[in-house]
């Protein structure tokens, strides 16, 4: 698990409130069988933060997931990314988390464990 975010935020910044860019360029990444990636937006798309919720969307849904008791990665996934993208509707933006490999191909093969 690699959560990592820039939030651009400061008494020089120009990036809206709550706006978390990550600027990362690369050619698409070929993922061996065990690997599953998510990742908290599309190309070209920033991460939001929620003052409310006291972190990243993404961050707050996935761990709202495990603390709901979700252990099947594909089932976090599927819980997160309505919710991620309703969120950041409500802070005019959008942010719409991914998945590699697809959430159906992924079912039942990653299951996270104490």
């Amino acid at each position: 698990m690699l959560d990592s975010c820039f939030s651009g935020a400061g008494g020089r910044s120009v990036i809206a409130k709550g706006a978390r860019p990550l600027v990362m360029k690369t050619e698409s990444l070929a993922l061996k069988d065990n690997i599953v990636m998510m990742t908290a937006t599309r190309a070209a798309q920033i991460s939001m933060s929620s003052p409310e919720k006291g972190h990243g969307l993404f961050t707050y849904h996935f761990l709202k997931a495990l603390k709901d008791g979700k252990k099947n990665v594909a089932d976090i996934y599927g819980q997160l990314k309505p919710l991620v993208e309703d969120d950041a509707k409500e802070l005019n933006a959008e942010q719409s988390p991914s998945m590699t490999p697809a959430p159906d191909a992924a079912k039942g093969r990653f299951v996270l464990v104490r």
